[in-house]
């Protein structure tokens, strides 16, 4: 890749993380700023992930039936990252590499970016804890940043992955 489109997916791969790190981060706070919990839901639709913000209507969460029965409103429309960053999605690269830490696992090229539970909900609660996971973002070839919500915190790291030390840098 010639180096100035390297700098360019670079980026966009960086401007994609610090995208979702804001939007969890903004959630996190009017989860208690409000007293109701909040939820990222990532959707796979037409060939890619999309993600929406819901608001818990009802006290019991954001669940699946709420939001498709309306008691947790949609207050955020579904969006997703090719859209705002050309050639960058959830996604993993071409190589298997090591998981993000704390994960000690392997990530397998076309795994999956989103590591959310089976749900593929994040939810944010008025006591600022949060749900665990990853979300992985990539250009698909050579470049990929995770960002990392740790649960019993809130506390939301990204970092990136250096292929010429092959590790992780947060």
């Amino acid at each position: 890749m010639p180096p100035v489109l390297g700098a360019i997916s670079r980026a966009r791969v960086s401007a994609a993380a610090r995208e979702l790190t804001g939007v969890m981060a903004r959630l996190r706070g009017s989860a208690i700023a409000t007293g109701e919990r909040m939820a990222i839901r990532l959707e796979w639709s037409g060939g890619r992930y999309r993600y929406a913000v819901y608001r818990d209507g009802d006290g019991d969460g954001v669940r699946a039936d709420d939001i498709e029965a309306g008691r947790d409103p949609l207050i955020e429309a579904p969006r997703d990252l090719p859209s705002r960053y050309a050639g960058i999605d959830f996604g993993l690269i071409d190589d298997a590499i090591p998981e993000v830490p704390p994960g000690s696992g392997v990530l397998a090229p076309g795994g999956d970016p989103v590591r959310f539970g089976a749900s593929d909900t994040i939810t944010f609660t008025p006591r600022g804890t949060s749900s665990s996971g990853t979300l992985y973002v990539s250009d698909g070839r050579a470049l990929v940043a995770a960002v990392v919500l740790y649960g019993g915190t809130g506390r939301i790291r990204a970092c990136r992955f250096d292929r010429d030390r092959w590790a992780w840098r947060c």
